[in-house]
């Protein structure tokens, strides 16, 4: 086409139909590079969305995985209406379950957690029947001695540190009867315990601890464990999950003389004799449990 022989108003006309065809296209274009971008921009947050689900969720994370992806259940206000509708604590024991809204408090640094041994009795070691022995720890990094009544003061206060960083607090030991070996295959009932005390003084005052178990127990296998608690006896909260426990567990027998003892200790075909296993079992299930409160020995 000779556009110089055209008239000037169709000139104008086609110039202006140009210019309409060409915002139309470029509006198109944009258009398209706006829904284009928009998806790109969808898809990327859904990824982003993902992978950081994925890294608070699901990732490990100090001890592992939480909760398997799942969300988890956190509450905004940090507690202050988390026990709304259920039964309180209030500064008791109470075996049906109860809900407590006592803040976790003062958590103190890594280089300060407490961790116990227990020096006696010994593994493996065989103690005299319905005799009276003594229960020896060494706790390090807990000032011990610091113990609420646990009848009215349950849970009631938050954990506290003292001025070198240690948790303030105090342990207990519980002795639970594992039946006719130290190697059953099934955890003991969490319920049950042949001896329980809270020691509620401070000790020589380096963490050295000791238990009097008055009369001792009846003959069979026994597993003996420490709970580190604050003032309160709530568990001692730390500060990491990737660490050493705070407490200690070791097995011994009681009654079943040196033989036995012996046999506990190195020979696995003396704790598979099931005649002698079966008449342990037999006292013990036979014989009447000593149930022993927060304060008694």
């Amino acid at each position: 086409m000779h556009f110089a022989k055209l008239p000037i108003a169709v000139l104008i006309s086609v110039g202006l139909a140009g210019l309409s065809t060409a915002s139309v296209l470029e509006a198109r274009e944009l258009s398209g590079f706006d829904f284009a971008l928009e998806e790109r921009q969808q898809k990327g947050n859904k990824g982003k969305a993902n992978q950081n689900g994925g890294k608070q969720n699901g990732g490990q994370q100090n001890g592992g995985q939480q909760n398997d992806g799942q969300q988890n259940n956190t509450n905004s206000d940090s507690g202050a209406n988390f026990c709304n509708g259920k039964t309180p604590t209030g500064g008791k024991q109470i075996k049906t379950g109860s809900c407590s809204d006592t803040v976790m408090g003062n958590i103190p640094s890594n280089k300060k957690m407490p961790s116990t041994i227990i020096l006696s009795p010994q593994p493996g070691q065989d103690i005299k029947a319905n005799q009276t022995f003594t229960i020896s720890l060494q706790v390090n990094n807990l000032q011990a001695g610091s113990f609420s009544d646990a009848e009215t003061q349950y849970y009631t206060q938050p954990q506290d540190l003292n001025g070198q960083g240690e948790i303030i607090g105090h342990t207990h030991v519980t002795v639970q009867n594992l039946g006719g070996s130290l190697t059953p295959s099934n955890a003991p009932d969490a319920t049950t315990f042949d001896f329980f005390k809270g020691i509620n003084d401070a000790g020589n005052g380096k963490g050295g601890l000791q238990v009097v178990v008055t009369g001792g127990l009846p003959p069979g296998f026994y597993r003996l464990c420490t709970m580190a608690s604050a003032t309160t006896h709530q568990p001692v909260i730390m500060p990491v999950a990737q660490r050493g426990t705070q407490d200690d567990c070791t097995k011994f027998t009681v009654g079943q003389g040196d033989a036995q003892n012996g046999g506990q200790q190195g020979n696995g075909g003396q704790q598979g004799n099931g005649g002698q296993q079966g008449k342990n079992q037999g006292k013990n299930q036979g014989g009447k449990k000593k149930q022993a409160r927060e304060f008694q020995a």
